[in-house]
């Protein structure tokens, strides 16, 4: 039996997670689509919300304390203070986090036995056999493999999808025991 280990759960990036709605927000503007990682975004108070980790598509990630929140590029816009969004820090946390619940109870309910698995490149991967803590057991094509469960994310459709692709799965697998 394969173990993907840190190989798959490194590609945590690859699959965009939902972005924290913000509802009423302005439309962005043209400094918002140039935010560099590092730049200080601030909240409708005034205050430091917290800083760009990076940006994908439209996604900005935004690393606020210790977590990174995705937040649509559009919910950006040009303030007093610099660039800003129309929540402030408190707010901004108390909606992920329900958000992040939600997202969690989903994930939860859809990762089980029987549940189909795909790749990012919208491959069949397999079907789980056995969820036991934090492994979960595909069977497929491939033969049977382990994934941790942090390798794993739901999709915008709800599908259970591993955060690599089946080249990357391939490859993977074909690697040394010493290597992965």
């Amino acid at each position: 039996m394969n173990k993907l280990l840190a190989a798959s759960a490194a590609m945590a990036f690859a699959l965009t997670a939902p972005a924290v709605a913000q509802e009423g927000m302005p439309p962005a503007s043209s400094e918002a689509s140039t935010i560099q990682p590092g730049t200080a975004i601030y909240g409708s108070d005034g205050a430091e919300v917290g800083t760009v980790a990076g940006a994908q598509g439209d996604v900005v990630l935004l690393k606020v304390g210790e977590e990174m929140i995705p937040i649509p590029s559009a919910a950006i816009s040009q303030g007093a203070e610099g660039p800003q969004i129309d929540l402030t820090r408190d707010a901004l946390m108390a909606q992920f986090e329900q958000q992040k619940a939600v997202y969690e109870a989903e994930f939860d309910a859809a990762v089980k036995e029987g549940a189909p698995v795909q790749t990012v490149d919208n491959r069949s991967l397999g079907t789980i056999q056995t969820v036991s803590g934090n492994d979960v057991t595909v069977e497929g094509d491939n033969g049977p493999m382990t994934l941790p469960k942090a390798s794993l994310a739901l999709n915008q459709q709800g599908e259970v999808t591993v955060r690599a692709t089946m080249a990357q799965i391939r490859e993977a697998m074909s690697a040394s025991p010493e290597s992965r």
